[in-house]
């Protein structure tokens, strides 16, 4: 596809608005994906699911002030006991991460009812958090951008309240799965849907590039899989996965920040330097990176790590491509189309990712 028609998709995508699994914005994309692939002659499953959906509601202030926020997913039910607020900073997406568990636990013996986080970002946005299922410490924390750092130092007891309750009802969701109908054992390209905020650059961006391949590679055997509930870690694809025996060639995962831009300096934008392809299992690898270097990729050959949901497709032991990475805006209410990526930018990545994909199938065919 031309570079407009790609950027057209993200914007597309990111107009449906906070993509929450579960979530309005979550089943208009599975709508639009839906639509999207049987434009382009596929035949389309809709793997829908329930799931526990915890969401909480109200307000956060300083001072009388709302204060944008983000509570934590799934770390208590009811409302938020009155009583003392811990009010820190924290650590997560950019320098590394604390522990929720130990900010919990400091927190609650030292009196303490709720904590109220500011999160560490260099242009002072809020910053999502995934978090699996299971991994909750029944302790009420509540992320706020790093920009209210300052506000918080000193903000404890009436300056600051917590006025928010969380409950836990019924959600439903689903994975798109899809086959162009050529014979011969498929190539599966998947990418996740879901996520936090607008997701332009995070989610939008691989969308459109998977939709290129499946343009690109019309006349191969196909599988795509478009996976929910990827900020529950990974909950989609790991359900979607646990139910089948896969009969594939082997895999291409499209995930984060598949054409996200970065600030290279005098107002300019580059694609960031944040994103990493992987490439294991197969004799392509050289090619492969070769392929993917316009895309401005790191390549790393054989991986012992992968990233991301390649982490789940890596246990099937089939050759696996991988691209993902981050942006500057990723998992903040700025990832917007116009902030983190460009037609040229998406033009270039689908491009690459496109002669990429060919060699590695090519090979995984023998």
């Amino acid at each position: 596809m031309e570079g407009d028609r790609l950027f057209g998709l993200v914007e597309e995508y990111a107009a449906f608005g906070d993509h929450r699994t579960g979530s309005d914005a979550d089943h208009a994309t599975t709508g639009w994906l839906v639509q999207q692939f049987a434009d382009r002659g596929l035949t389309v499953e809709v793997d829908s699911y329930e799931f526990d959906r915890w969401q909480a509601h109200g307000d956060v202030t300083i001072d009388d002030e709302p204060v944008e926020h983000l509570a934590l997913h799934g770390e208590w039910e009811g409302p938020v006991p009155e009583g003392p607020v811990l009010a820190t900073g924290y650590s997560v997406g950019f320098g590394g991460e604390q522990s929720f568990e130990a900010v919990a636990g400091a927190a609650q013996s030292s009196g303490y009812t709720s904590a109220v986080l500011a999160t560490e970002h260099p242009h002072g946005s809020l910053v999502g958090v995934n978090r699996a299922p299971g991994e909750e410490t029944g302790f009420p924390i509540v992320l706020v951008p790093a920009r209210e750092a300052g506000r918080l130092d000193g903000a404890e007891g009436s300056r600051i309240r917590v006025d928010l309750a969380a409950e836990i009802g019924p959600g439903s969701t689903a994975n798109v799965v899809a086959a162009n109908g050529v014979v011969g054992r498929p190539l599966l390209l998947t990418t996740p849907m879901t996520g936090w905020f607008g997701c332009a650059g995070e989610r939008g961006t691989g969308l459109a590039v998977l939709l290129d391949l499946v343009e690109r590679l019309a006349d191969r055997p196909l599988m795509v899989l478009a996976t929910s509930g990827h900020e529950l870690l990974y909950d989609g694809v790991k359900r979607w996965v646990a139910d089948r025996s896969l009969d594939t060639t082997a895999i291409v995962h499209v995930g984060a920040a598949a054409a996200s831009e970065a600030p290279e300096g005098a107002g300019r934008r580059a694609l960031a330097p944040t994103r990493v392809a992987f490439c294991g299992g197969s004799t392509a690898a050289a090619a492969v990176g070769e392929a993917l270097a316009p895309g401005a990729w790191s390549f790393v050959a054989e991986p012992d790590v992968w990233l991301g949901e390649g982490e789940v497709w890596s246990e099937l032991d089939l050759p696996m491509l991988s691209v993902t990475g981050a942006g500057p805006w990723f998992h903040t209410p700025e990832d917007t189309p116009s902030n983190s990526t460009s037609p040229e930018s998406l033009a270039v990545c689908a491009a690459a990712l496109g002669e990429a994909v060919e060699a590695f199938d090519t090979a995984a065919r023998g």
